[in-house]
Formats: C-alpha cells, structure tokens, sequence
C-alpha cells in the first residue's frame, strides 16, 4: 500500500473512531442505489469501517424502500456521506430532515461525512430548523470549509472521505495517456472536451431493480420487495465502484472535475489533474487533508489548461 494510501486509511480510521464513539451498532438508511462510482465507493469505505470495528449493521435501506418502522428505531442511524448537504438535491435533502425531525428524540443520529454547499438562504434556514437542532446528532464535514459553513448552527466533527478506508486500489496499467472524467450534471463548472466521459450507466440488472424501487415511492406495497440483506447491497456498490475503477485505470493520468475521480485516482497511484466543480468542493478537500503531502495531483482552471498539464505529467512519468 502506498504511504499517501496508508496515511490517508490511518487518518480516516482515527477520525472515524470518533464519529462513532461508543456505537456498536446501527441501521443505514440511504444506500446509494444508483450509478455514481463515487457514492458507492462512500458506502463500501463505510461498511468496511464498521465491520472493522465490530459494528453490527442490523438493516442496509435505499432512501426510495426505507420502511416507517425506521423512525422509531433505538438503535442509532447513520446517513450516507457524500457532497449532498445544503440542498442541491432536494430528495436526498428532504429524507435527511425528515430523519433528522422523526428519529425517536433519544436515538443517535449519525450523518457520514458530507461537503456542505448551501444554495441559498432558504436551505441553509432548512438545515438550520429542520436538522441542526437535534440534541442527539453527529454531524461529520470532509472539510474546512464545510465545518466553517455549519458552524454557528452545529459543532460539527471534521473527518476525511470514506473512500480512504478502502485504501490503496489495484488496478490494470494504463493504456492510454490523458483519461478525461468529466460531470454532465449540474455540479460542471468547466466545458470538458468532446471525449470526455462520465460515470457509466448501470448494467441492465442493476437499473431495473433501482427504477423498481423508486416506483415504490407511489406504491408502498413494493417497498418489503427491496428489504434486502446488508450483503446484496454491498455486492451492487463494489460493482459499481469495479467499473469506475476499470474506467479509470484505461488512463496513466487521470483529468477530473469529479471528487471521486480524483480521490480514486491517487488510490490507485495514477497522476491526477483536478478542476474544481461549481462547489468548489474538489480544492476544499485538497486543502484541508493534503498540505505537505507528496501526491501526484495538480489543479487547473479548465479542461484545456488540465490537458496541457496531464501530457506534461504523462510524458514527465515515462521518462
């Protein structure tokens, strides 16, 4: 395992341990169910965690399937992380606050570690009215920037990415000099080259049974249909995260707008070339875990300043 990869997992576990003080047990309640690499790779990090340290994961929910009888649960419930706090997608947003407001008084609340970007004052009043105020809430930032954006509403705890907790990633040589992953949602703050690609769309299997249980929003009774086994979830995030990870392997340097493309590069030792997304979300992470580390990752403020930069790396490495 490489030293970035070692002390990153070593810093994760640590701040990990005291997100989850005292807990040896929980249900997670928003598996991500859908084809973002980066989340899945969330969620396996995570659930490695928690099996690492003895933690009994009693029942795994998408957000689409979660059964009411959740609400009342006595047994402390944790919150996917990832970059989804502060509005920008009103669904996962509205099934965070409501599980902040519905959660038995007394049962932990544990929010994974998230980047918090509030789109305007009616979210940040949100967070405020709706989540903050809970007594028994941890909340974890993977920032800076973050903690400073929450901090007169919450003492937040401040903890790296979970995809650290996977460690170093193998992955084929490269056959390829420049691998482009750009976004093509919302988030895009640069326009990326025509070859440019994103994350890859589910395998037939996995879109079926994802677009099956997000009917189950309008027909409850399909709901118990996708109450699974802890396992059966996993075994769909390392699917998913196996594609990411073949895709971005095809690349010696890896050009990326995307925060898991860039933390998943440096796992699996290639050259990174970051540009921040409209959140500024990439750069804020940089900041705040990898000062005086000795990583292969620069920053560029376009997608044409970002190639120039990777070919000089890619040529700069075979030498």
């Amino acid at each position: 395992m490489s030293s970035y990869a070692t002390l990153m997992r070593t810093r994760t576990e640590s701040a990990f341990d005291r997100l989850h003080d005292g807990v040896d047990e929980l249900v997670f309640t928003d598996f991500p169910d859908y084809a973002n690499v980066g989340d899945s790779a969330i969620a396996l990090g995570q659930a490695a965690y928690w099996e690492r340290s003895g933690i009994q994961v009693h029942e795994t929910f998408s957000e689409q399937v979660l059964p009411r009888r959740v609400y009342s649960s006595s047994v402390p419930v944790a919150l996917n992380g990832g970059g989804s706090l502060g509005g920008t997608y009103r669904s996962i947003s509205e099934h965070r606050y409501r599980m902040a407001e519905r959660l038995e008084p007394d049962t932990l609340l544990i929010q994974e570690p998230q980047s918090v970007h509030f789109v305007d004052d009616k979210a940040r009043y949100a967070f405020r009215d709706r989540m903050a105020g809970r007594e028994h809430l941890r909340l974890a930032v993977r920032d800076e920037a973050s903690a400073v954006a929450v901090a007169d509403e919450v003492d937040p705890i401040l903890v790296p990415d979970a995809v650290h907790l996977l460690g170093a990633i193998s992955a084929p040589e490269p056959v390829q000099d420049v691998l482009v992953l750009a976004r093509t949602d919302g988030e895009s703050a640069a326009l990326p080259p025509l070859f440019a690609v994103d994350w890859l769309t589910d395998p037939h299997d996995l879109r079926r049974f994802a677009w099956w249980s997000r009917r189950s929003r309008q027909l409850p009774m399909l709901k118990p249909l996708f109450h699974q086994e802890n396992v059966r979830w996993l075994e769909r995030a390392r699917r998913r995260l196996s594609h990411g990870v073949m895709m971005l392997s095809l690349g010696e340097t890896i050009v990326t707008d995307r925060l898991h493309g860039m933390l998943l590069g440096l796992q699996m030792g290639r050259n990174v070339v970051a540009i921040d997304n409209t959140t500024g979300k990439l750069s804020a992470y940089a900041d705040t875990w990898f000062g005086g580390l000795d990583i292969r990752l620069e920053f560029a403020d376009d997608f044409p300043t970002a190639l120039n930069t990777a070919t000089r790396l890619s040529r700069g490495h075979r030498r």
